[in-house]
């Protein structure tokens, strides 16, 4: 036997000695703080935790003392309406999110559980704030329902467009009118905090279609990105965003929204720096990614607090 003939019979030999050792290997332990994170962005707790971040800074703009009820009663919200969407997302998600259809398929009937339960937990807590209110939280509710179930075999999530709308509008719909169940505010206020939300909203649903292309062209469904493409895309998320400078440089102008300019400002550039990371080609989606995008609100929120807490005293 030549030189290369022992080689290649060494190597070979090798090689199947690997791969049956492989059968046998076990995966990486995560550590806690991997396991916490999968946890919470698989699961609706991270949403329900932004959706609360997002009616706490609607108040402040909004000029209006929150309400600790109120701000509960978003976050059953948020888990009702996500563990909905989770389930009926499933095809998607097996292609896009694997992790996640993995969680989905395991814990079903929970998630349908949790999502039934807690949108009653939030009507009890919108009623002991103001029963008139009720409706406000029922709307993203029920417009939630007809986004993930959709109406005689058509999903809303399949339309070009309107899945976007529909999430960022419902959003903003409930972020803007629930603080008014509290106190009443200048419209022309209302208006523009409405504009504020809505566009972040919207911006960052597209991101999620950008991350989701892959999946989304392969059940059929339409999106922003899938009919665009990614160039294209970030394009359009770059001239939403630049809408806001204008936006904050009237509201600086006006007077408007004192103290938190600095935090509006943050929010501008801290835009363009997601649009342009993940809207990248090569871009990698890691399970940061919602940590990144949605928790942007949870960002604002806490960099809002000392402010609305009077610091610093001007």
């Amino acid at each position: 036997m030549s030189r290369s003939q022992n080689l290649s019979f060494f190597n070979g030999a090798a090689s199947e000695e690997e791969e049956f050792f492989h059968l046998f290997h076990l995966p990486q332990p995560r550590s806690r703080l991997e396991s916490a994170l999968s946890f919470v962005t698989l699961s609706s707790i991270l949403i329900g935790a932004v959706m609360v971040a997002i009616l706490y800074f609607s108040f402040l703009l909004q000029g209006i003392i929150s309400s600790a009820l109120l701000l509960l009663a978003t976050f059953f919200l948020a888990i009702s309406v996500y563990s909905l969407n989770k389930v009926t997302d499933l095809e998607e998600d097996l292609v896009n999110l694997p992790d996640r259809a993995r969680f989905v398929k395991k814990n079903r009937d929970y998630l349908l559980f949790a999502s039934l339960e807690s949108i009653n937990i939030a009507v009890i807590l919108v009623f002991f704030t103001n029963p008139s209110a009720i409706l406000i939280i029922l709307f993203p509710f029920y417009v939630g329902v007809l986004y993930s179930i959709g109406v005689r075999r058509l999903r809303l999530k399949n339309v070009l467009l309107l899945k976007n709308i529909m999430a960022a509008g419902t959003c903003t719909i409930a972020a803007v009118l629930l603080p008014l169940a509290v106190h009443a505010a200048i419209p022309f206020i209302v208006l523009m905090v409405a504009y504020f939300i809505f566009l972040k909203l919207f911006i960052n649903s597209v991101l999620f279609d950008v991350r989701d292309i892959e999946g989304d062209m392969k059940a059929g469904v339409r999106t922003i990105p899938v009919s665009l493409g990614r160039k294209k895309t970030r394009n359009l998320l770059l001239i939403l965003n630049s809408t806001l400078i204008v936006w904050v440089g009237f509201s600086l102008s006006q007077g408007l929204f004192y103290p938190y300019h600095f935090v509006l400002i943050l929010s501008v550039l801290y835009g363009y720096w997601y649009i342009l990371r993940f809207t990248r080609a090569s871009a990698k989606m890691s399970r940061l990614f919602d940590l990144f995008v949605d928790g942007e609100w949870i960002i604002l929120a806490l960099y809002a607090l000392p402010f609305a807490l009077g610091w610093p005293a001007l």
